[in-house]
């Protein structure tokens, strides 16, 4: 085995998860996923939504808030919309999915915080 491969190896032994940029309307947010010992000796994969802490006054507050994204909720098939990558609307005039909506205590993240 090759040194190379084997750091890919280590790094990918020690992953917990994986975020995205993206953005709504109105801001930058991060967007993932990161797995969690369930307790039971399995996984559990959180889904997480992280924003900007507009209420920062001081250095020991954190930079961003991290919460836990919920499922968007079902409609019955008469309510059904179409999915967002079968419409004909440009990706940056899509809203944000209800999952995803943003808190009130967030504001925007700047481009230089977005990692």
């Amino acid at each position: 085995m090759s040194a190379e491969t084997k750091k890919n190896n280590e790094w990918q032994e020690r992953e917990l998860g994986a975020l995205w940029k993206k953005e709504s309307t109105t801001q930058k947010y991060l967007s993932g996923h990161v797995k969690v010992d369930d307790g039971m000796g399995g996984e559990e994969t959180l889904q997480l939504i992280i924003f900007a802490n507009k209420h920062k006054q001081k250095d020991n507050h954190p930079d961003f808030r991290i919460y836990k994204s919920t499922p968007l909720q079902k409609k019955s098939t008469s309510e059904q919309q179409v999915p967002a990558s079968e419409q004909q609307v440009p990706a940056s005039e899509q809203q944000v999915p209800a999952s995803e909506t943003v808190p009130s205590e967030v504001q925007e993240v700047p481009e230089e915080h977005v990692l």
